[in-house]
């Protein structure tokens, strides 16, 4: 990345850029920064440069630092409803669409006050299959936080019906405040009438909001370690399969969690998970050296076999499959 090109595009300082090159490039954080943020005031430009430059951002804003992103917007009516939206931006910059071209972002804030961002994720030479969605990608950054609840949900384009049915698996999915674009913000409750769900399969749990599942597991290893604590904590309330996936890279380890869905195709794999994660803290998908997937011998749902397709396009690196008890 080019200082002098950033400097020249963007509001921000010779020595502001002097110290957040390194970062961005050891990141590979887009450079259309400037562009996603051009169209908001300057010294609000400056504030989430500020913190996106920082070595530890993952596509998410702290509550603390969402407070400072709203005395920005003291004149607004609804200043957390317009911050999501103009958020939207710089969600898409993340956006991997190869085959469509058509990048979506998503901006969720948490119970917490936390803002979260995700976007789409296609991988070429695999069924769509394994797309990954803007609205999965967001809620499954919120989850891997430990947010538990999504009050806010502000999208690029109007939500698919896949997604819909995903984010009902939420708890309080109907209070969802989603706002779309520049149209008025809606229930969640509006976009999907006469809606299926857990309740329909007599499940009260939730996704972000069920029980540590009983599973147990003893192991020495790090990374499958890290791979069991997405066990632990997955959603998988109709097959009763926890599983999770551990990935490493030179950067870190990034850990994905099963998250299942009443009306099965909407379920994310815990390896759909772990790239996610890989990829909004800022990673590369080449970069990946090892992958645990920890799951049971004997249950019905097994994540073995399109783990390793979906390696096998991204990397030389085949999961290691390691059972609980």
């Amino acid at each position: 990345m080019s200082l002098e090109w950033l400097a020249t595009h963007s509001n921000v300082t010779k020595q502001k850029l002097t110290d957040i090159n390194m970062v961005l490039l050891l990141k590979n954080f887009p450079e259309k920064l400037h562009i996603c943020i051009a169209h908001l005031s300057l010294p609000l430009q400056d504030l989430i440069t500020d913190f996106v430059s920082t070595t530890n951002f993952s596509a998410s804003f702290t509550s603390q630092q969402v407070t400072q992103l709203l005395a920005h917007y003291q004149h607004e009516h609804s200043p957390q409803e317009q911050l999501c939206r103009d958020l939207i931006p710089l969600a898409q910059s993340f956006s991997l669409a190869p085959i469509s071209d058509f990048n979506v972002g998503a901006v969720a804030m948490g119970i917490s006050g936390c803002i979260y961002l995700g976007a789409n994720m296609e991988f070429s030479g695999i069924t769509l299959a394994h797309t990954v969605h803007a609205e999965q990608s967001v809620i499954t950054n919120a989850w891997l936080s430990q947010e538990t609840q999504i009050t806010t949900l502000a999208i690029s384009a109007p939500p698919c019906g896949h997604c819909r049915q995903f984010i009902n698996e939420l708890d309080h999915a109907n209070d969802i405040n989603v706002l779309i674009t520049n149209e008025s913000s809606v229930p969640f409750s509006s976009l999907l009438p006469l809606s299926f769900g857990p309740s329909d399969l007599g499940i009260n749990d939730r996704l972000m909001a069920s029980p540590i599942n009983n599973i147990k597991l003893d192991s020495d290893d790090d990374l499958i370690n890290a791979a069991f604590d997405g066990a632990l904590t997955s959603y998988s309330p109709f097959s009763q399969s926890p599983s999770g996936v551990a990935i490493q890279t030179p950067m870190g380890v990034y850990v994905g969690r099963y998250a299942e869905n009443c009306a099965y195709n909407p379920s994310l794999s815990p390896l759909q998970s772990a790239l996610i994660a890989l990829h909004l803290a800022g990673d590369d998908l080449s970069n990946i050296t090892r992958a645990v997937l920890v799951e049971s011998s004997n249950s019905s749902v097994s994540h073995a076999t399109t783990s390793d397709n979906l390696l096998s396009l991204i990397s030389d690196v085949t999961a290691e499959r390691v059972h609980y008890k």
